[in-house]
């Protein structure tokens, strides 16, 4: 299968990239300071993976292999939202938390237990049958979840991530229970894939290869590319902060009252 530009996609990630290498650059009259280089890596990333997942082949191979989907879905949830995170600065992002409103509104929809509903709940809810179903025949639906799926997931990602003071990150102790907390909901619907004892969505079994790899089959490689994927990427962050926060921990030493002179 031939890899093929695909106009909106490539459009649409040119903008971004365009605007965002004017953002940091010195002819923003705006730039408050300068952008990390790691920074402005993990934006590229971002984008790019975007742009190579809603590319041919792996766009056009969702359509009928459901092990491809999934994939598909782990990197535009769990690779590019934090890596568009990071590549943030604080102060590009500050602007859009200047009303009192919208600060009200960021700090709840950040919030851990709110964030995580969402990204959790979107991510599930495309997945029901009938609306899964309904991204493989309608082109607008399809493109309607992909993009429902990247906005909910960098809400989801917010609490790990955030710098800004108006719409803060979690405690670390925090952070490391909340990641925890959102491989389960995605472990069981892995599991659910896994342990089918017949394809969920019927559309893939009418378009399966006779001699090639079953829908049951597919189904259950796409299930363990969730799990397996989707628990080394979180498992990687929650390991990454925990060390970080013991490094940042005072030693016992340290904690010894001296006596005074």
């Amino acid at each position: 299968m031939k890899f093929y530009l695909v106009p909106e996609i490539t459009l649409g990630s040119a903008v971004v990239l365009g605007a965002y290498v004017y953002a940091i650059s010195r002819w923003n009259p705006d730039r408050r300071s300068e952008v990390a280089s790691w920074r402005i890596a993990a934006f590229f990333v971002g984008v790019l993976t975007v742009f190579i997942t809603l590319h041919p082949p792996i766009d056009v191979l969702s359509a009928s292999f459901f092990s491809v989907h999934m994939f598909q879905h782990v990197l535009l949830t769990l690779v590019a939202p934090p890596m568009l995170l990071l590549g943030l600065p604080e102060w590009l992002v500050a602007p859009l938390f200047r009303k009192r409103l919208a600060q009200r509104f960021a700090r709840w929809i950040t919030k851990p237990v709110v964030a995580g509903l969402i990204g959790v709940g979107v991510f599930w809810g495309w997945h029901l049958p009938t609306l899964y179903e309904a991204t493989l025949r309608d082109r607008i639906v399809h493109d309607g979840m992909h993009m429902t799926l990247v906005v909910s997931a960098i809400v989801m990602w917010w609490p790990v991530l955030s710098r800004l003071p108006e719409a803060p990150a979690a405690s670390i102790p925090m952070q490391m229970f909340y990641l925890f907390l959102i491989t389960l909901p995605s472990g069981l619907l892995s599991s659910i894939f896994v342990f089918a004892s017949e394809p969920i969505y019927p559309a893939y079994s009418m378009i399966a290869d006779p001699d090639g790899l079953s829908a049951l089959n597919d189904q259950r490689v796409g299930g363990l590319v969730m799990k397996l994927g989707g628990t080394a990427i979180l498992w990687t962050v929650i390991s990454v902060k925990y060390f970080r926060w013991a490094a940042a921990e005072p030693s016992k030493s340290q904690l010894v009252i001296r006596e005074p002179r």
